[in-house]
């Protein structure tokens, strides 16, 4: 069964909706994974399946899935220090709370993974996404820490993913200079690639391929050729159309 957590309850109905129809049982429940407190009494519930819970058949969880991430598309001086911090309390932190509060159980089974659907920007910035490019690149060290770390935990193991512009409500307006060159993923192939790399135990993949010649380039090019690339790719400049939402 697949439990969910979010902030917002009509997006959370209407995912839990979907996933029931497809034949798998789903529940879900508001959690905001930036707020310590609240991850560690939901966590705390699902595992002693308290309260409302104990009318469900809620089992240990095998795989944790941090998916939550906002981005508000502005510059350090443009953007309010409240949604500053947000972005790393929910970007970030959340991975620490979420991780702290399920990975114990899995280490006692023997039986569990963390998956981090995290993003391209984690390894190359890009100007009016300052915080969100700087959250990610944090959650980027947290799971190659965390993925070091479990090398000696038996059946425990983790994955992060690093996907290129995926077309959704997040990013909308955002715009690159050669979109039939660099296409935006379909949030269904992030999905199935996935959980490929999960059942293969794949720790770090990057979507499309193409972007492991972006981290080649970082590691062999001078910063003034980098900056050159940016300019004429339109990573520069692509957010200055930004529209998403947070």
């Amino acid at each position: 069964q697949i439990i969910l957590w979010g902030r917002t309850e009509k997006c959370l109905k209407e995912t839990t909706e979907e996933i029931r129809m497809m034949g798998t049982e789903c529940h879900y429940f508001i959690c905001d994974v930036g707020n310590r407190e609240e991850v560690y009494q939901q966590a705390k519930a699902v595992r002693e399946k308290v309260g409302h819970l104990s009318l469900l058949q809620v089992g240990d969880i095998t795989i944790l899935v941090n998916n939550a991430a906002v981005v508000h598309g502005k510059s350090l001086m443009d953007s309010d220090d409240d949604a500053l911090l947000k972005s790393q309390h929910i970007n970030t932190l959340g991975q620490f709370w979420t991780t702290k509060a399920f990975l114990p159980r899995m280490l006692e089974l023997q039986n569990g993974h963390i998956v981090c659907l995290n993003s391209v920007l984690a390894l190359s910035a890009i100007p009016g996404a300052i915080d969100y490019c700087t959250s990610k690149a944090s959650s980027f060290a947290f799971m190659e820490s965390l993925t070091l770390g479990l090398l000696d935990c038996p059946g425990v193991n983790a994955t992060t993913v690093l996907p290129f512009h995926t077309s959704t409500e997040m990013f909308q307006g955002m715009r690159i200079r050669f979109p039939n060159l660099f296409p935006p993923l379909k949030p269904e192939t992030v999905a199935r690639r996935t959980v490929e790399a999960v059942q293969m135990n794949q720790a770090f993949l990057l979507l499309p391929w193409t972007m492991h010649v972006l981290v080649i380039l970082k590691s062999i090019l001078p910063q003034a050729a980098l900056e050159e690339i940016h300019k004429f790719s339109g990573s520069y400049t692509c957010m200055n159309t930004f529209k998403g939402r947070t």
